[in-house]
C-alpha cells in the first residue's frame, strides 16, 4: 500500500479544479436540483432508525413516498448519514457529490495500475476525471446517482481483469460483483443498463464456444467454461449484495408511477447525438433536444478522443491478433459500442431490445466512450519505452488535459441561501416534491397549489368534535390518540404502498383505499391509532439475499487481502 501513496496523494491534488466550485460558499443551480432535499430526508430516516431506508416523509406535497425503494441510495447513504450525524445539508451534499468526483479517479488509477504500472494508472485517472461528460454529469445535469456509478465502472472491470489471472480469479469475483452492485446501488438505470449488457456478453460469450465446439469437434472448451462460470459468480455476487434494493423495486413498481416517467421529453428517439457533437458542441447549460443543436454539450473531448485513437493504433499494432482478447480490446469493444448507442445508427436496437426505452437518453452511453478513452488513451505512455520520453509525455499529456477541461467543471451561477431554506416545508413538500412525484401511488390526485400540501396525519370530512393528538410521528412509526363523538370514517395522510399496517386498540384494521390513501374507521371515544411501515416477503428475501452474500464475503476475506 505504501508505493500506492504518493500517486494517490497527487491524484486527489489534481482532481482539486474538479471539485473547486464545491469547496466555495453557496450552492448552485443544475437540472435535478432535488440532491439536497434527498440528502436532508435521507439523514432524517437513519436518525430515526430506519435502514435500509425505503420510505421518506416530507416528500410527496407531505404524504411521503418509498423514494429509496427505488432511487439508487448509496450516494445518499453518504449524505444523509453526514447530515444525521450533524453537517449542514448544503455542505453534506457538496461532499456526497466531491467523494463521487473523487473515488472516479482513485478507482480509475486501481485498474490501471494493475495493468499497466503507476504512472499509466495516474494518467488514465486525469482522463477519465477529467473528461467532459463527468463534468456534465454534475454541474450541468446534478446527476449524483450517475456520478458514482460512473466511479464503479473501473472496480467492475478491475474485477474481469482479474478473472484472467489464475491467482486472482477468486478475488475478481468479489471485486468486479463489488463494483457492479456499487453501480446498481447508486443509479437505478446505469445498473439495469449494465446488468443487461453483461448478461448479453456472456450471451455471447457462450455462443461462440458452443459454435466453436461444433464446428471444430476436437475443441475442448473446459477452460472457456469455467472462466464463464466464474462470470456467472461475480454477476452473482452484485446482484445478491443489491438484492435487498432491486428486488422491491422490480417487485412493487407497479404501486407507483415510476413506469409513467418515460413521456414526451423523455423519449429516446428524440435524444440522440450527432456525430459531430461527440467532436465538439457548445458548452451550455440548457436541456437536450431533437436535433444536432442542444442546450448542453455532449462532446467527448478532442484531446480524449486522439489519445483513445492513438491508444487504439499502438494497441492493434503491438498486440496484433491478440488485441481484441486483450483488456484494451475489451475496453475498445465497449467505447466503440458506445459510440454507436449515443448515435441514431443505434435506433434498432433501441426499437428491439426489451426496456431499453427506460433509459430515455442515448447520451448516457458517453460514460462507455468516457471509460476508454481514459483507459485505451491512457496506456499510450505503456508504449513508449524510454523512462525519461515518458515521464514527460505523462506530464505534457496531464497539463494539458487539465487546462483543456478545466474551465468545464465550473456551475451556471451560485447563490447563497440559508440551510433551514432547504428545509423549509414549502420548499420539501412542494417545489421538490413537484419535480419529482412519481413514487405516488398512480390513482393519486396531486395538489394544485401549495395551499394542498398536508399537514395533519389523520382528518375526516365530518370532523365536527375530532381531537387528534400526536405522540410520535416518523417515517415508519405514527401514533396517534383520537377522540371522536361518534364512529366516523377518517383518512390517514400517509400515500399507501405495501408494508403499510394500520391499528385501531391494537387491532390491525383493513383500510380502504380511495386515490392512493387509506382509509379506517375510528370508533366512539377515545381510540389509540398507529400506522406501522413494516418489510413486505419480497423486502425481507432481498435484505436476507443481501446479508447473507456479505456474511460470505467476511468469513472468506476477512482475514484475507483481496488486491
Amino acid at each position: 500500500m505504501k508505493k500506492h501513496f504518493l500517486p494517490l496523494f497527487l491524484i486527489i491534488i489534481v482532481t482539486y479544479w474538479t471539485v473547486k466550485p464545491l469547496l466555495r460558499p453557496g450552492y448552485f443551480s443544475m437540472h435535478d436540483d432535488t440532491q439536497v432535499a434527498r440528502v436532508i430526508v435521507m439523514g432524517r430516516a437513519l436518525r430515526n432508525g430506519q435502514f435500509p431506508v425505503r420510505w421518506v416523509s416530507g416528500l410527496g406535497y407531505g404524504y411521503g413516498y418509498p423514494l429509496y425503494n427505488f432511487y439508487g441510495p448509496l450516494p445518499y447513504y453518504v449524505g444523509g448519514g453526514l447530515y444525521a450525524a450533524g453537517v449542514s445539508a448544503v455542505v453534506a451534499t457538496k461532499i456526497m457529490m466531491g467523494v463521487g468526483m473523487v473515488l472516479s479517479a482513485i478507482f480509475m488509477y486501481a485498474l490501471m495500475q494493475f495493468l499497466f504500472g503507476r504512472l499509466t494508472g495516474i494518467l488514465a485517472a486525469v482522463l477519465f476525471a477529467y473528461a467532459p461528460y463527468h463534468a456534465v454529469q454534475l454541474y450541468v445535469r446534478g446527476a449524483v446517482g450517475e456520478l458514482w456509478a460512473y466511479a464503479f465502472l473501473p472496480v467492475l472491470f478491475l474485477g474481469l481483469f482479474f478473472l484472467s489471472d489464475s491467482k486472482k480469479r477468486q478475488a475478481g469475483i468479489w471485486v468486479g460483483g463489488l463494483g457492479l452492485a456499487g453501480v446498481i446501488l447508486s443509479h437505478t438505470i446505469s445498473g439495469y443498463v449494465a446488468v443487461a449488457f453483461y448478461v448479453i456478453g456472456l450471451a455471447i460469450y457462450t455462443l461462440i464456444l458452443l459454435l466453436r465446439k461444433k464446428f471444430h469437434p476436437s475443441f475442448v472448451p473446459s477452460s472457456s467454461f469455467k472462466a464463464g462460470i466464474h462470470h456467472v459468480s461475480l454477476l452473482a455476487v452484485a446482484l445478491g449484495v443489491s438484492a435487498f434494493f432491486w428486488l422491491p423495486a422490480i417487485v412493487e413498481m407497479g404501486y407507483t408511477n415510476v413506469a409513467g416517467q418515460i413521456g414526451a421529453t423523455a423519449n429516446f428517439r428524440d435524444h440522440f447525438v450527432c456525430v459531430p457533437q461527440l467532436w465538439n458542441s457548445l458548452w451550455g447549460y440548457g436541456g437536450s433536444v431533437s436535433g444536432c443543436i442542444d442546450g448542453m454539450s455532449f462532446k467527448a473531448g478532442k484531446l480524449h478522443i486522439m489519445l483513445g485513437v492513438l491508444g487504439l493504433g499502438l494497441g492493434i499494432l503491438r498486440l496484433k491478433r491478440g488485441f481484441w482478447s486483450s483488456p484494451l480490446g475489451l475496453v475498445s469493444i465497449v467505447g466503440l459500442g458506445g459510440a454507436v448507442m449515443v448515435t441514431s445508427y443505434s435506433r434498432g436496437v433501441w426499437e428491439l431490445m426489451p426496456r431499453l426505452a427506460f433509459v430515455q437518453y442515448p447520451w448516457r452511453f458517453l460514460s462507455g466512450i468516457a471509460l476508454m478513452t481514459a483507459i485505451v488513451g491512457g496506456s499510450v505512455l505503456f508504449w513508449i519505452s524510454r523512462r525519461w520520453v515518458r515521464a514527460g509525455a505523462f506530464v505534457l499529456i496531464s497539463l494539458a488535459v487539465i487546462l483543456l477541461n478545466a474551465k468545464l467543471f465550473v456551475p451556471q451561477e451560485v447563490y447563497e441561501k440559508p440551510a433551514s431554506f432547504f428545509e423549509n416545508e414549502e420548499e420539501l413538500s412542494w417545489r421538490v416534491s413537484g419535480v419529482s412525484d412519481e413514487y405516488l401511488p398512480p390513482s393519486f390526485s396531486k395538489p394544485t397549489s401549495v395551499a394542498g400540501i398536508v399537514h395533519e396525519t389523520l382528518v375526516s370530512d365530518n370532523n365536527r368534535g375530532l381531537i387528534v393528538e400526536v405522540e410520535i410521528d416518523t417515517e415508519t412509526y405514527v401514533k396517534l390518540h383520537v377522540q371522536v363523538p361518534t364512529s366516523i370514517e377518517v383518512i390517514l395522510n400517509r400515500a399507501y404502498f405495501p408494508g403499510w399496517q394500520y391499528w385501531v386498540n391494537g387491532k390491525r384494521q383493513i383500510a380502504r383505499i380511495d386515490k392512493g390513501l387509506p382509509s379506517v374507521i375510528i370508533p366512539v371515544g377515545r381510540s389509540v391509532v398507529e400506522l406501522r411501515f413494516e418489510s413486505t416477503l419480497v423486502r425481507v428475501i432481498g435484505t436476507i439475499s443481501s446479508i447473507g452474500v456479505i456474511l460470505w464475503f467476511l468469513i472468506t476475506y476477512g482475514k484475507k487481502s483481496i488486491a
